[in-house]
């Protein structure tokens, strides 16, 4: 084969073989641009546009820590501010404020840190208000909460475990 190839190429005249010589460079050059170059640059390119990408994520997620560790700062001067005092009467000062005391079903201590309670046909919304009163003013978290709609529009019945934190 390789001998038919030469033997065809030497029967060519002179402006034929610098011409087919010519043709052969620009496919090979063609070939490495289109196999090989081209694809690289192309996944350069991408990777380039990523990297800028992730960048400013970064520079946004950077900022947004700095805010985090101001709240954080923030929020600990606050909890220095918190109500102290014994987790069952400030349950009930927080039911008396947000008028949920009719609601109340049952009210348990268990232990000295931690109270389970259950209201019951209590409003949503000052349901909602009550437990965050209790967590910033009152410094009791929510360990355990379990929330059913009852057969009332906008009133919900609530199952609910504090801890004095």
């Amino acid at each position: 084969m390789n001998n038919q190839i030469k033997s065809w190429f030497l029967m060519l005249s002179s402006r034929e073989k610098t011409l087919v010589s010519v043709a052969t460079v620009a496919v090979i050059l063609m070939l490495f641009w289109l196999l090989i170059l081209n694809p690289i640059l192309s996944k350069h390119e991408k990777l380039s546009k990523l990297t800028a990408d992730k960048q400013t994520e970064l520079r946004i997620m950077q900022r947004q820590s700095v805010l985090v560790k101001q709240l954080q700062q923030q929020s600990r001067g606050l909890t220095s501010k918190k109500i102290r005092g014994n987790p069952q009467q400030l349950i009930e000062q927080a039911l008396q404020t947000w008028r949920l005391k009719s609601a109340l079903q049952r009210m348990q201590s268990q232990g000295a840190k931690k109270i389970s309670l259950s209201l019951k046909n209590a409003d949503a919304d000052k349901v909602m208000r009550f437990i965050a009163d209790l967590e910033s003013k009152y410094g009791l978290s929510s360990i355990n909460m379990v929330i059913a709609k009852s057969n009332k529009v906008g009133r919900v019945n609530v199952r609910l475990t504090l801890e004095k934190t």
